[in-house]
This record gives C-alpha cells, sequence and structure tokens, in this order.
C-alpha cells in the first residue's frame, strides 16, 4: 500500500532519485515494512508512538511494535522496540496540525522525511538548524548575549549567596547558561566564517 509520506532513520544520504529508487524497489516487492531496506532504530518506534497519541486519525503503517503503556512518553523509563519505517496517508479530513506534528517529531527523532508526491528527501533537523543559522545575525544573537548575561549575574549571585547547596546550584545553572551562549557564539560565528570565505 503506498502513502503520501514516509519516514525512516537511515540511510541519510540519498538524493531525491536515490530514495525515490529504494522506496519504488521495495513497493514492487509488496512494501512490507518489516522487510524494507531502512535500518532499524529506536528513534523510528518513538516517532511511531508519540505520532499516535499526537494525531490518533492519520491512518499510518508501521513495523513499530509499540509497548502499548499508558505511561506518559516523558515518564518512560525503557526505549521503544525498534523500526525501520513509517508511512502516513494525508487525507483530506486530517486536522491543520497533523503535517506539523509529522514534520515536529521527525525533527525531534533526527529522521528522513520522504513526501512522495514531490519525490524529495527532507531532513527536517537540518532545516531548522539552517534556519536557524541564516536568522542569528542580530536576532538570534541579541538573544544568547541576553541568556549569557543572565546566566552570568545567576552565577556571581550565587557565589555571594553564602548558602552552600543554594549557591552550588545557582552557580552551576548561571555557568551553564553562560557557556552555551559564548559556545553559541562561537559556532556561528565560524559558520559566518566560512559562508564569507565561500563567497569569495
Amino acid at each position: 500500500m503506498n502513502f503520501d509520506v514516509y519516514v525512516w532513520k537511515s540511510p541519510r544520504g540519498l538524493d531525491p532519485a536515490g530514495a525515490a529508487a529504494l522506496l519504488d524497489s521495495w513497493q514492487e516487492s509488496g512494501g512490507d515494512p518489516a522487510r524494507s531496506p531502512f535500518e532499524p532504530s529506536t528513534d523510528v518506534g518513538w516517532f511511531y508512538r508519540e505520532l499516535m497519541q499526537d494525531v490518533p486519525g492519520l491512518e499510518a503503517s508501521s513495523d513499530a511494535a509499540p509497548s502499548g503503556r499508558a505511561t506518559p512518553i516523558w515518564l518512560s523509563a525503557t526505549d521503544e522496540p525498534p523500526a525501520r519505517v513509517v508511512g502516513m496517508r494525508l487525507s483530506a479530513g486530517l486536522p491543520a496540525d497533523a503535517l506539523e506534528s509529522i514534520v515536529g517529531l521527525a525533527a525531534k527523532y533526527d529522521l528522513v522525511l520522504f513526501d512522495t508526491r514531490s519525490r524529495r528527501a527532507h531532513l527536517p533537523l537540518d532545516v531548522m538548524a539552517a534556519h536557524a543559522s541564516a536568522t542569528f545575525w542580530p536576532a538570534g544573537a541579541i538573544q544568547a548575549a541576553v541568556g549569557g548575561g543572565i546566566g552570568a549575574l545567576i552565577a556571581v549571585a550565587g557565589w555571594f549567596i553564602g548558602i552552600p547547596l543554594l549557591s552550588g546550584l545557582a552557580m552551576l545553572i548561571g555557568g551553564f547558561m553562560f557557556v552555551m551562549a559564548v559556545y553559541t557564539f562561537i559556532h556561528e560565528g565560524r559558520k559566518a566564517m566560512k559562508t564569507r570565505q565561500t563567497k569569495r
């Protein structure tokens, strides 16, 4: 059975033609999800479990075997069983935010998303990272600077509080915020320099 959208974990470096050829050959051989040419991953299992909870009316097929636990996902102590692929049909009666849920979960678990209608493979997490880098200067830089400054103030306040546990916790949180802001500036600065060098 053919679906509108498929997600998988690996292989990842396929161009649109390669991804389409892989799907076509699999479909011609019967399209059994358990025999698909994709690598099994617990990320695909988690994707399927969350998707079925977030979009219960979605028509989907997978080799995933959800645990069936009623425990909220964020409290689950064990991994979902690995799965290879999830195929989804985007019918007209789906909620408007269904596609957003699919793309958001694909980004969360860093999965490949293949749209059979456009015959294109997407890496939502990479797309989001590229967008964040493209819009970092100046708005993102200001946010990072403010976050780093607040972190530094929290760390300094923790130093002067003088209460052993509270001081240590404040210094740890503030220091982490400051270090992450510095790391963000270094990372985005290197990207910007590489972009300038390639344009020359």
